[in-house]
């Protein structure tokens, strides 16, 4: 007997187990990229010219933009940081990997590596000078968690399909055993 027909044969009893460890699984990598990414937080600061920020550790910090969907707010703009008028030198990110809401979204835009902990000058170039800041468009610090959400993300995906394969082999069986009787 093949492994096919082996799965075919006992489906029932395969998909029940096959449901409730896909439906863990899903569970847990879910719960799982939303914890990477809420301890990836850093800190927010709102949109201004220029501004002093603080980082309690040296390392890699993504330097973020926060705002409503489809804002034009950032466009255009440019980020640059510096610790005692000397300019830390940023990498702008090849994929600008997204996090999203409902109403809100956050993009990835520059990778800085600190050499120390402490305070920094942050500037955005390109923004109009005076320009008041409101409540909706932010600066976001994180550190680099891209690499472990896309292993949940994986994991969701793969879960999703064991949940929908376990669902179908159950009724294809049961279906067959009705037929069949």
């Amino acid at each position: 007997m093949s492994f096919w027909a082996f799965v075919y044969r006992n489906g029932i009893w395969i998909s029940v187990p096959l449901f409730i460890g896909s439906a863990a699984l899903l569970a847990h990598c879910i719960i799982n990229v939303i914890r990477v990414v809420r301890q990836a937080h850093l800190l927010s600061v709102p949109l201004l010219e220029k501004q002093e920020v603080e980082f309690s550790e040296a390392g890699r910090v993504v330097l973020c933009i926060q705002g409503p969907q489809l804002s034009m707010r950032f466009a255009h703009l440019d980020y640059e940081l510096s610790a005692d008028s000397i300019p830390i030198e940023g990498r702008t990110c090849l994929a600008h990997a997204k996090t999203s809401g409902f109403s809100w979204v956050r993009v990835e835009m520059k990778s800085y590596t600190l050499p120390k902990p402490g305070r920094y000058i942050l500037r955005i170039i390109g923004l109009e000078p005076g320009a008041t800041p409101d409540d909706k468009h932010f600066i976001v610090f994180m550190k680099p968690h891209l690499s472990r959400s896309i292993v949940y993300v994986l994991g969701i995906v793969l879960a999703g399909m064991l949940l929908v394969g376990s669902i179908v082999l159950f009724f294809l069986r049961l279906q067959s055993k009705a037929g069949n009787p």
